[in-house]
């Protein structure tokens, strides 16, 4: 590590010393990733493809990055009816030029020079061909440019590498550092396994040409490709020469596995066929696959299946260990899920802000300020003591959700003379059956009771028709619904929530509380800084008798987010809700991914009882992960309380935010 860090030291100072002029410049370039006309590391074919498809109109351009050598790139551009290609050289000082060129600070200041000047090109660069929306630059086949860039990021953090310097002059040397592990995460990678069951695993996935295995071998630093053509596994032998590159015999060498697949997925090189497709190693994250194929091609519509890949789920398997059988007796029947995505409406009659769609509302107040109202201790006073009239509420026409007895919609509610804005349940009581309607009345009861700045407080019912459970308004919706569509979001952002999700977990925790549904989908934002729990329709207060809370009956529960102890003897308290509180951060550190996937309720129960558990998140530091399974001990007191949580996601958020992760 010490030997790396002053590599990065030495390296930079000579390049001081040798170019004093232009050392500022090249940290100041900017990034290829940044533009909308860079796709990555494409190949000719592709880049010829792109700009044949958007009418090869005169001067339409795009930049790509060469396949080999790293570091270089290549602009391709329309004139009369061919593509032309121009190399893009990095030079030994940092500088980027073309052939017989003046030198750049980067490939995008190049491009902008020649786009009015003709000294270069057999045309300007007038037309960018920019990627589609949704689109990402790859950076290698599976991976996108965003993702290795904020891996770079979290490298150079871990070793103490300036950050400019690092995705600078010394990208190369990161990339390959980053690159040299990335192939442990890639599906086509089956660890060390033995040729037979290669052959075994690539003919139960099915013979298709271009699907492949890339396996280690027993002997170092060895490693094995097998790949089926004409429905026959064909192995080639992949060794780490004395240059520590990889080659497949006497073939082009490469500085990792994850260079040497994308060369032979773009032309054969003397293999049977070019690598097309992987085939998935056993209990690989399905969702991790599903992204794999999308990015597998710089194409817009390289993958779109929604099915599972074989062997794939988000669990991973842990070394297993010899876990106690549990007992029969006492154990209770496997209660049944909502519904098979794991998060739809409930039967027993709840309607959920977060239940539906919640679309960004537009308001005049941040988080804070909302708080600031609902906090305010005459507004506090009102709420508990006071009966609310339908004439202190107005309904606005914006509908924020929906659930199975009614709509929830954006509104006003008139509290001790002010007006507040509110979020209303609106309940139709002929719909609703007498039992149904005091649960509801019970689940406001606990909600007004609940004085806490991360918990959605209740403002009151109105009893009349219809019937109207009025509570604090959060503007941003469910988490699990804002992060997949907010991705830009950095972790440090997603740790300052779920700290607050803490705080209001804690105060739940002191209060004899179990929430028992703590989940993405009923943490709601105010603001992207803002966050609330929501939900309270299957809490239960624990007594100074009992410490645990145990069920009569099953319902429909989302068991997905319960540890073994409720699923197996119906058993709750705020220790459960501290496994729930782990599957939360593992949604939002995964951008509202959804755990287990399409797990049944019975393959996931016996996935947690042979040790296994979900899979860190591709986007997650390895610090975030270990606070989750610290969650999901199976000896709950083994798990901490929300009381050691707090410090503890204070100090992720903080750190993270210290070093711009």
């Amino acid at each position: 590590m010490e030997k790396l860090k002053n590599s990065f030291k030495n390296r930079h100072s000579s390049t001081n010393n040798s170019n004093h002029g232009n050392q500022s410049s090249v940290r100041a370039s900017i990034r290829p990733s940044s533009v909308q006309y860079f796709y990555g590391r494409i190949t000719r074919e592709e880049a010829e493809q792109f700009l044949q498809e958007r009418g090869g109109k005169e001067g339409l351009f795009l930049l790509r990055e060469s396949i080999s050598p790293m570091g270089n790139y290549a602009i391709s551009i329309c004139h009369g009816t061919r593509v032309h290609h121009y190399s893009i050289e990095k030079q030994v000082d940092g500088l980027y030029k073309i052939p017989e060129g003046k030198p750049f600070p980067g490939p995008v200041e190049l491009i902008q020079h020649y786009q009015t000047n003709m000294d270069g090109f057999v045309t300007q660069p007038k037309v960018p061909c920019n990627r589609f929306s949704g689109q990402s630059p790859v950076a290698f086949r599976g991976i996108t440019y965003h993702q290795l860039e904020k891996a770079m990021q979290i490298e150079a953090k871990k070793i103490n590498a300036d950050v400019d310097r690092a995705m600078g002059p010394m990208r190369d040397t990161l990339v390959k550092r980053v690159a040299s592990t990335l192939h442990s995460d890639m599906p086509w990678f089956h660890h060390k396994i033995s040729r037979q069951e290669a052959e075994t695993r690539l003919a139960r996935d099915g013979h298709e040409d271009g699907k492949f295995i890339v396996r280690q071998r027993d002997e170092k630093n060895t490693f094995a490709l097998t790949l089926s053509s004409e429905g026959v596994p064909r192995h080639y032998f992949i060794a780490q020469r004395t240059d520590s590159r990889f080659a497949i015999e006497d073939g082009p060498r490469f500085d990792c596995l994850m260079m040497l697949v994308d060369n032979y997925h773009n032309k054969s090189d003397g293999l049977a066929c070019k690598l097309r497709m992987p085939c998935c190693r056993p209990g690989y994250s399905s969702i991790d696959y599903e992204q794999y194929m999308i990015h597998n091609s710089a194409r817009k519509d390289s993958f779109r299946s929604k099915e599972r890949p074989p062997g794939a789920t988000n669990i991973v398997r842990r070394p297993s260990r010899d876990l106690p059988p549990i007992p029969p007796e006492g154990r209770r029947p496997l209660p049944s899920t909502p519904d098979s995505n794991g998060h739809g409406s409930f039967s027993n009659g709840r309607v959920s802000i977060s239940e539906d769609s919640h679309p960004d509302v537009q308001l005049d107040f941040s988080g804070q300020e909302l708080e600031n109202v609902y906090g305010d201790a005459r507004i506090r006073e009102a709420v508990t003591t006071k009966k609310l009239e339908p004439s202190q509420i107005h309904l606005e026409e914006l509908k924020l959700g929906a659930g199975n007895f009614g709509s929830v919609m954006q509104g006003v509610c008139k509290v001790d003379g002010r007006a507040i804005p509110v979020a209303v349940k609106t309940l139709k009581k002929a719909d609703l059956d007498p039992g149904v309607q005091s649960e509801l009345l019970k689940e406001a009861e606990v909600m007004k009771a609940m004085d806490h700045k991360h918990i959605v407080r209740m403002i009151g019912v109105c009893e009349g028709e219809p019937m109207m459970l009025v509570l604090e308004l959060a503007k941003l919706g469910p988490l699990n619904k804002y992060l997949p569509k907010h991705k830009e979001l950095p972790l440090w952002n997603i740790l300052e929530l779920m700290w607050q999700v803490a705080q209001g977990m804690e105060y739940l925790e002191k209060s004899n509380f179990v929430h028992r549904d703590l989940a993405a989908r009923n943490i709601l934002l105010c603001d992207q800084h803002f966050a609330k729990i929501s939900d309270f329709g299957m809490s239960k207060t624990l007594t100074r008798e009992n410490s645990y809370y145990v069920a009569q009956q099953a319902g429909k529960w989302p068991l997905k987010w319960y540890a073994l102890e409720c699923i197996n003897y119906w058993k709750f308290d705020s220790k459960s809700d501290v496994w729930s509180f782990g599957i939360t951060l593992w949604e939002a550190a995964s951008y509202g991914s959804k755990p287990y996937y399409k797990m049944k309720g019975q393959e996931m129960v016996e996935f947690l009882q042979q040790g296994n558990r979900l899979s860190k998140p591709i986007s997650c530091t390895e610090e975030v992960y270990q606070a989750m399974l610290q969650c999901w001990t199976e000896n709950r007191d083994e798990r901490p309380t929300f009381k050691r949580l707090v410090p503890m996601m204070e100090d992720l958020y903080r750190t993270h935010k210290a070093a711009g992760i």
